[in-house]
């Protein structure tokens, strides 16, 4: 709305012999949202989203904040920069599909379409009057005013002049709230990156199968001697049974202590199933947003979530704190937390794609948000050599009772500037050795192992990611949904670890896999299964003590089982915490500290697992 109220104030029109405004493809990814392209049924944001800075301490919510990162920043920034300087082009990451001749500031043979608004006087107090009430309804600020008629003003073409002052005004914290503001003169902090503490380097990697993966069909009862346990599975499962059982990646799981002595993993999982055997990935059975173990009798008191339900499961399994203890932070920003405050580490958090709620903290730098396609430069083509320094003096530090969403705005803006310069740099100097797929999944995975690859020159100890991955809420055509989304993510694993192994790296990397729930056991009429609980996740790394299955996979699979309700939805027997506890400590954290990053922890004492359990 913002980028279509923008051009209708500055009056677009098509140029000559174009019957149509066409908008670049990847229009959404670059800021946020799109005409009919929703991510899920809760639109583009979650209302109940809560902003970090002024508005989240005030409690407010604000869910459009959500698309408020650098990624998109940038993308909505080049994009308005570009169609004032260019018409709707492609011209420096333009809106528009095509530019066919080079980009020159003014000439508009690349645009289908161009802005045509006239002031109606060549004067810079009338000119900036008028574009504030096109463009703010007149909420600019008489210092920001000021701003942009001296720089106005400082140009000798007054087309040249027009288009600054457009520029100018779309990156003030007025046009993107609907706040005033009122500047008290201060610049603001921008973090500083802290020095590395020296010792040996490790990244952190979590992947979030939004949707709730089915993973139930990702690890298979096989070999089983007590009992035919893949008849009962294909029983249970009916017409959405992975089989023949011949097509399963059989892994033995005799030193486990599960029922069977070997189970299937997926037919497309096999560069996990590689590792499994080679040692480093381990299953993690039957696992899940827990309070407290609970059984048939009493899972509905023992739960302080909304089951079943995508936002509010999604939202725990980030959080990991039941007992919202720190409302304001997941459970990677707590593990971060503990880095910086107590061991004195250099650590970065990376969201690829959007934010998360998981890498929120209280230390640090805000965690960055990084498109997986890579991050083109803010104003790559400035209009006039001191653009930055102006911005920036636009954005300022504001007074107590200045509007919140502008001051959060400006915040985020200016971060997004000093984050964008950073990763332009260091990424110019990422090497990869493997080619991955060109697929979300497979972008994301390189983006990550090209991040990696600079920690030298970032001097970080530490690196943690979250990677979400959507589209698995597989209420019909299940088996497709699974064969298209494991064979992506497969592949995105294996080239990932032929590239951290050739860089000596894998030992120092760990990759966690999640989703928000498992899915019911039966078929529901669409070869579909319905949201439910406890799942099968998996976790490897080169210092991961892998061919292991931990947990316990269910005994039985019929409603008859101990741990399972109608439908077959199975109630996890293994905490997120009994997980995430020896993760953190693989990473650093003190084994004393733990319960800072797993509030939750001792509800689950004795804990079934230690760091020495799952790691080398």
């Amino acid at each position: 709305l913002k980028t279509i109220a923008f051009m209708r104030s500055m009056e677009v029109e098509l140029v000559p012999k174009k019957k149509a405004l066409e908008l670049a493809y990847p229009f959404k990814r670059r800021i946020g949202q799109m005409a009919h392209s929703f991510d899920s049924v809760f639109s583009f944001f979650l209302p109940e989203f809560v902003p970090t800075g002024k508005p989240g301490a005030a409690s407010l919510r604000s869910p459009e904040a959500m698309l408020v990162d650098m990624p998109k920043i940038t993308g909505l920034i080049n994009g308005l920069y570009s169609t004032i300087k260019y018409g709707v082009s492609a011209c420096n990451d333009g809106f528009g599909e095509t530019s066919s001749k080079p980009c020159k500031e003014g000439d508009f043979s690349n645009a289908v379409a161009k802005l045509s608004y006239e002031p109606s006087s060549g004067d810079a107090d009338t000119i900036v009057s008028e574009l504030a009430t096109l463009l703010t309804s007149g909420r600019l600020s008489a210092a920001n005013k000021q701003v942009i008629k001296e720089a106005y003003s400082s140009m000798t073409d007054t087309a040249a002049a027009l288009r600054l002052a457009q520029q100018l005004i779309i990156s003030s914290p007025e046009f993107h709230t609907s706040n005033t503001v009122q500047m008290n003169g201060e610049s603001r902090t921008i973090p500083t990156n802290p020095e590395p503490s020296g010792v040996p380097y490790k990244a952190l990697i979590f992947v979030m199968l939004q949707g709730g993966a089915d993973s139930f069909n990702m690890l298979i009862p096989h070999t089983c001697s007590s009992k035919d346990m893949y008849k009962e599975y294909s029983d249970m499962r009916g017409s959405i049974a992975i089989s023949p059982k011949t097509s399963l990646l059989e892994i033995d799981s005799s030193d486990s202590d599960q029922v069977c002595e070997s189970f299937g993993m997926h037919p497309k999982l096999s560069a996990a199933h590689q590792l499994y055997n080679d040692g480093d990935l381990v299953w993690f059975a039957n696992a899940g947003v827990l309070y407290r173990p609970v059984d048939k009798n009493n899972y509905k008191k023992g739960a302080k979530s909304a089951l079943f339900a995508h936002n509010s499961m999604q939202r725990e399994v980030q959080r990991i704190d039941p007992d919202k203890t720190d409302v304001e932070t997941g459970v990677l920003g707590r593990l971060s937390d503990a880095l910086i405050s107590q061991q004195k580490f250099s650590v970065e958090k990376y969201n690829i794609y959007k934010g998360s709620q998981s890498l929120d903290g209280h230390h640090g730098s805000q965690p960055f948000i990084v498109d997986a396609e890579g991050i083109p430069e803010i104003n790559r083509n400035p209009s006039i050599t001191n653009m930055k320094d102006i911005v920036k003096s636009m954005n300022q530090a504001t007074e107590s009772d200045s509007g919140v969403f502008a001051d959060l705005f400006a915040d985020l803006f200016l971060n997004s500037l000093h984050d964008n310069e950073l990763l332009t740099s260091a990424l110019s100097n990422a090497h990869i050795s493997t080619a991955f797929r060109d697929d979300s999944l497979g972008k994301a995975f390189e983006m990550v192992a090209k991040i990696i690859s600079t920690r030298e020159l970032r001097g970080v100890d530490r690196d943690i990611f979250f990677i979400p991955h959507s589209n698995w809420d597989a209420h019909n055509k299940v088996l497709w949904n699974l064969n298209t989304n494991l064979e992506s993510l497969d592949k995105a694993i294996g080239a990932f670890s032929k590239d951290m192994k050739a860089k000596s790296l894998w030992d120092s990397t760990t990759i966690i896999q999640s989703s928000e729930f498992g899915r019911s056991l039966e078929p529901n009429g669409g070869d579909g299964t319905d949201h439910a609980w406890g799942g099968n996740y998996m976790m490897m790394g080169g210092s991961v003590k892998g061919g292991k299955i931990h947990g316990k996979y269910p005994a039985t699979l019929t409603t008859d089982g101990p741990d399972i309700l109608e439908r077959g939805r199975i109630i996890p027997t293994m905490s997120w915490e009994e997980i995430m506890g020896p993760v953190a400590e693989w990473a650093g954290v003190s084994p004393d500290s733990i319960v800072d990053v797993c509030p939750n922890i001792k509800a689950f004492e004795p804990v079934r697992m230690s760091v020495t359990d799952l790691f080398e």
